[in-house]
């Protein structure tokens, strides 16, 4: 038998995993006219394929924890689809957060160097962040009694060591905000450009709160009890799954005709020089 307090949290966290399903079909219609304008009959390259990842994935990721949340599975083995599910909620925050790697390369001047750090310090916060969730959780499991009558797995609560995940997504988007912030008041201090302002602007109002609910997930799993650190497991996935679209709609809005999706070159971005009128997109 479940105790009342852990019966409470489980449930908590199962309403706001089921209610972020919601918002994401609320706002996929709310966005289905930009997609259709700044998406649709393009050609493909790497930042559409994200965009569609994190953008579609997020449905099969919320439908599946909908379903984790709703579905009765007494003494059933539920690892595997807990497995699936997670690899999807994993692959679908990577396109996300490649979206807002692409638009801070731009930011940058296209900086094939800044590129080649960022997608390498990604691929160690990928690695390092579920190798170790998957190792420290193994350290902490608590070990099964061979005697024991068998018990389903298939409770919606993860272990403490989610934390660290969690951890280092905060932490490379906190390192991507800090590279706009940055090269803005460095390079473009003086810029009257409306394509930098939006770029800088959507950037910093973007990022603060997906940052935001990277740190809270990290908190709750760490301090509150066990039963509540899912509360925004499927919250942080929606969330990087809608911001990010828009930032690219705001781009392409921003400046339709000198925009190039494939790669969002920003070609009359130079540092603000003494004595030099900076370039704009007006």
């Amino acid at each position: 038998m479940v105790a009342p307090i852990e019966n409470i949290g489980i449930q908590t966290a199962k309403y706001c995993n089921v209610a972020s399903l919601g918002v994401l079909i609320f706002d996929y219609f709310l966005t289905l006219e930009p997609e259709i304008r700044w998406t649709w009959n393009r050609r493909w390259n790497v930042a559409r394929i994200l965009f569609v990842i994190s953008r579609y994935m997020a449905f099969v990721a919320a439908v599946m924890t909908s379903y984790a949340v709703l579905a009765t599975r007494a003494n059933e083995n539920c690892s595997p689809f807990s497995r699936a599910s997670n690899a999807i909620h994993i692959i679908s925050i990577v396109a996300a957060e490649g979206l807002l790697i692409i638009r801070t390369y731009a930011f940058w001047k296209q900086s094939k160097k800044l590129l080649a750090v960022l997608l390498v310090l990604a691929a160690i916060c990928i690695v390092c962040g579920v190798g170790l969730t998957d190792f420290v959780g193994g350290l902490l499991a608590v070990p099964v009694n061979p005697s024991a009558s068998p018990t389903s797995n298939c409770t919606f609560q993860a272990g403490r060591s989610s934390a660290i995940q969690y951890g280092f997504l905060a932490a490379y988007e906190i390192l991507l905000l800090s590279l706009m912030v940055f090269k803005r008041y460095k390079d473009y201090r003086n810029s009257s450009s409306r394509l930098v302002r939006v770029v800088f602007q959507g950037g910093v109002w973007y990022l603060t709160p997906i940052i935001s609910v990277s740190v809270a997930n990290t908190l709750i799993t760490i301090l509150v009890p066990q039963s509540y650190n899912e509360m925004l497991d499927l919250p942080q996935l929606v969330l990087h799954s809608m911001l990010a679209s828009r930032v690219l709609f705001s781009l392409r809005e921003s400046d339709q005709d000198e925009l190039d999706w494939a790669t969002l070159q920003m070609s009359t971005f130079r540092p603000a020089q003494q004595d030099q009128r900076p370039t704009s997109f007006d």
